[in-house]
């Protein structure tokens, strides 16, 4: 815990090992950095967060990560960064994601980059998964209510969207997700998505290269007044600002209203 440096308005928690795993046949650990208001009057909602970096690459540590806390927590939330397997392949898989792995790739939307929808996807799914299980079981010792919502940037954004719409198609467990920020993301399984899961808000750029905005051009389409989407020719690719030059605050008001206009709706 890095309590001597943090503002007034938060503690930091890092390096906290929620699960291990196996990559390319070697055990591995696998860590977040948990951000919570300071001197909460009762337990706080909770916002993980995916990072980006093609499967490839990326951390917790990303430094928009430290302003994402910053402002989430300012705004009464406790704010979740994680790590998950990079570059993983398809025996790192757990079983029950590996049986279904052939099939889940007949609803693959043609076009989506495999390299995006891959083993790789799939295994930082079942790691973000776990951070929420742990998360959830940690509840009390961080002073953390049962609402949950969930972010990502590109592939943390997609491994979002895995988390909540294909969980079920492996069977697997996992918390209610109350709300879903999708920052340059997409989800390569349209039929598979269920607008009734979860609500999304999107932010997007028309011309992006890395992720094609067809996709949740599609997920909008489809979940109607479920989604959100934000389409800026300026955004770029994984930032949440709508153009280089927007001010952090007015592009932080957008989530954070997203996530605040969701818990209202639910009282």
């Amino acid at each position: 815990m890095k309590d001597d440096k943090s503002p007034d308005h938060y503690v930091r928690h890092e390096d906290l090992e929620y699960g291990r795993a196996v990559r390319r046949g070697e055990e591995v650990s696998l860590k977040l950095d948990l951000t919570v208001p300071r001197s909460a009057p009762g337990p706080v909602p909770l916002v993980m967060w995916i990072h980006g970096g093609g499967f490839r690459a990326g951390q917790k540590t990303w430094a928009g990560h430290m302003t994402d806390a910053r402002w989430l927590t300012k705004a009464g939330y406790a704010y979740a960064s994680i790590d998950y397997r990079l570059k993983a392949g398809s025996e790192d898989l757990s079983a029950p994601v590996a049986r279904r792995m052939a099939k889940l790739r007949q609803y693959r939307s043609r076009g989506f980059r495999k390299n995006l929808s891959g083993a790789a996807s799939l295994a930082a799914m079942e790691d973000a998964l776990g951070a929420l299980a742990w998360l959830d079981r940690q509840r009390d010792r961080y002073n953390l209510s049962d609402w949950v919502g969930i972010g990502g940037n590109s592939a943390g954004a997609i491994t979002a969207f895995n988390l909540v719409h294909l969980s079920g198609f492996f069977g697997l467990w996992r918390p209610a997700i109350r709300g879903l920020v999708s920052i340059s993301g997409g989800f390569a399984y349209p039929s598979l998505y269920a607008p009734s899961q979860v609500p999304v808000h999107a932010l997007h750029g028309p011309g992006d290269e890395l992720v094609d905005i067809r996709f949740i051009r599609e997920i909008a389409r489809i979940g109607g007044d479920a989604v959100e989407l934000v389409e800026s020719e300026d955004q770029q690719h994984g930032r949440v600002r709508l153009h280089p030059n927007e001010p952090p605050r007015d592009a932080y008001a957008r989530i954070i209203g997203f996530f605040d206009g969701v818990r209202r709706a639910e009282n």
